[in-house]
């Protein structure tokens, strides 16, 4: 059985499912270039070539993981992509042994764990409908566990290094602007920043009320704002 894990948030900001797929070679497939070919003889061509040097390779060379099954596999997937023309709909990552398939059609994380468990690697997947509405409705929101430090909910990235040429870095004013806020509010790792004062790139925030006066404050200076939702709550 697949194993299957629950996506924090979109992929690449689009995608809801991720599929990674291990095959029994240690060489890229080339699985675009398969799928955009015109003819299927073509494809087959190609296929019956690549499974010849894979049956021939000595053992522990480029074909590490020689498996007649998941040879086969591979070969029908490929076939079952082109049947299904899964480029128009997904986005193909390759990298060596492993093929990494982002999609929003879910009809294909059943057929494929039905028909191709034998290399899969492992399916991300929102846990119900309620964390896939979530995820295509507010795309700056990550479904957690377990919020950061167990108690903030917003996550700020700062424009730190604009700032590098003033008297004072934007990391120097907000630490003490942030002073009266305690634990309310805390920075990122720092580190010296052309030996004049300590920046950091990020912080957390504890509550949305807090939120919207740092925000006030810094404007523009925040590049991006991430919200936490816990998964239990949804």
């Amino acid at each position: 059985m697949a194993v299957i894990r629950h996506s924090k948030k979109l992929f690449y900001g689009e995608w809801a499912y991720k599929i990674r797929l291990k095959m029994p070679t240690g060489y890229n497939q080339y699985i675009k270039t398969l799928l955009r070919y015109t003819r299927d003889s073509t494809v087959e061509s190609k296929l019956s070539q690549l499974t010849k040097r894979i049956a021939e390779s000595e053992p522990y060379g480029p074909f590490v993981e020689y498996s007649p099954i998941k040879l086969e596999k591979m070969c029908e997937f490929i076939r079952y992509a082109r049947k299904n023309n899964m480029e128009k709909d997904c986005r193909f990552n390759e990298y060596w042994q492993l093929i990494t398939v982002y999609t929003n059609n879910s009809k294909y994380i059943d057929d494929i764990q039905e028909q191709f468990s034998e290399v899969i690697d492992y399916i991300e997947t929102p846990a119900n409908d309620e964390e896939l509405k979530v995820m295509q409705t507010k795309l700056n929101t990550t479904i957690v566990d377990r919020l950061p430090y167990n108690k903030y909910r917003y996550m700020c990235k700062l424009d730190f290094y604009n700032s590098r040429h003033h008297t004072e870095s934007t990391c120097e004013q907000f630490t003490k602007w942030a002073e009266p806020f305690g634990k309310r509010i805390k920075m990122s790792t720092r580190w010296n920043f052309g030996n004049r004062w300590s920046v950091f790139n990020k912080f957390w925030v504890q509550d949305q009320k807090l939120l919207h006066m740092v925000q006030l404050y810094l404007g523009n200076k925040i590049l991006k704002t991430e919200t936490y939702k816990l998964r239990s709550e949804l």
